[in-house]
């Protein structure tokens, strides 16, 4: 009995054994079986978001794609597969049929939008409206008496139509005068009149053109920047100034989205600022001026083409002063002669326009000669 046990615990050892064997060796076959599978297998390209039918000979039994989030696979019929792009970059595919055969497949998946590339023409236009109107004026009277035993002049020159003076001037800036002389000669008055409105209109444009990939943004800026002093703290210096700049003027950024061959997702932020004294601080001993802003930004859908305006950002601002004698300037109708009133309205409206292209094909040939050039060179 001793022998036959002995026995069957060798041939149990013996089986335990080749099965170690066996599941070392198995791994590095199927290494072996998949790099010659890489080496040999077709290539196939399918767009993002696009999908492809691929035809097989046998009946297919299953799929099986190495990166879900570059490919999808799935079996259609018997004997297809279907795969749909999900981002650009390379996977592999493996199909299996029913006779146990398999092939491998290197997919690429292209994303041919992110190649393209967006046009966008912009023009900002600034419509400025002033009005002036202005009121004055200026006299001086002359009087002769006996009583007084000569002469007594005296004047008023609440609105400086012209430069003072006895007699009064008569210059590019009087709009009206006015001469009483007594017959006698003993009593004379002249006066000058400041009576207008006023009224100038100014364009400000900017015209500029981008061109961006699709999802990446550009920017564009028209105007400078000004330093601003800002004061900082360390333990080791103390305090100390530095400069920051800022930008003013008009500037524009956008980003462009091409979803298909004719539509454009677009985010446009125009901005128009220009430096305003009225509202400057003194800040550790420098003027800082403020900054006048006007700014808009919106995310719209439009076709290949079309055109997006965008207004209504209207500004008003009215400035009113007032010269006037003291006392007599506060009498109804009798302050006319005493004092001097000016009144400025300005009206600003910002207009945008733009209009996104997808761009087909660049200028292949460099210009010689910019605009101007020609003249320039007396070519």
């Amino acid at each position: 009995m001793i022998p036959s046990i002995c026995s069957e615990r060798n041939i149990l050892r013996g089986v335990q054994g080749a099965a170690l064997l066996l599941l070392l060796m198995t791994p590095l076959a199927g290494l072996g079986q998949a790099l010659d599978l890489t080496q040999a297998g077709p290539s196939l390209e399918v767009g993002v978001g696009q999908s492809i039918v691929l035809e097989m000979n046998e009946d297919v039994s299953t799929v099986s794609i190495a990166d879900p989030k570059i490919a999808e696979a799935a079996v259609g019929s018997a004997r297809t597969v279907v795969v749909t792009g999900k981002g650009s970059g390379i996977t592999t595919l493996v199909v299996w049929e029913e006779g146990g055969q398999h092939t491998l497949y290197r997919v690429t998946s292209v994303d041919s939008r992110a190649s393209q590339q967006v046009l966008l023409q912009c023009k900002v236009a600034e419509l400025n409206e002033q009005r002036l109107q202005e009121f004055g004026l200026d006299w001086i009277t002359q009087a002769t008496s006996d009583k007084l035993e000569g002469t007594l002049s005296g004047g008023l020159f609440v609105t400086k139509v012209e430069a003072p003076s006895n007699p009064l001037n008569i210059g590019p800036t009087t709009d009206a005068f006015t001469t009483y002389r007594k017959a006698d000669g003993s009593l004379t008055l002249l006066g000058t009149l400041r009576a207008m409105e006023q009224k100038g209109a100014a364009r400000t444009l900017a015209s500029p053109n981008l061109v961006a990939l699709s999802g990446d943004s550009a920017a564009f800026l028209a105007g400078g920047e000004f330093p601003v002093p800002v004061a900082k703290t360390s333990t080791d210096q103390g305090t100390t100034i530095t400069i920051e700049w800022k930008e003013f003027g008009v500037k524009l950024s956008f980003l462009p989205t091409v979803l298909d061959s004719n539509r454009i997702k677009l985010f446009v932020a125009p901005e128009v600022s220009a430096p305003d004294n009225t509202h400057s601080v003194l800040l550790n001993g420098y003027v800082v001026p403020g900054i006048v802003t006007r700014r808009i930004s919106t995310t719209v859908e439009m076709k290949d083409g079309e055109v997006l305006v965008i207004g209504g950002l209207k500004q008003r601002e009215v400035t009113k002063t007032t010269s006037k004698f003291p006392i007599l300037g506060d009498i109804p109708l009798i302050s006319l002669l005493f004092k001097h009133s000016s009144t400025t309205t300005l009206d600003r409206d910002l207009v945008i326009v733009v209009s996104p292209q997808i761009v087909r094909q660049l200028a292949r040939n460099f210009p010689k000669n910019l605009p101007g050039e020609e003249r320039e060179g007396g070519r």
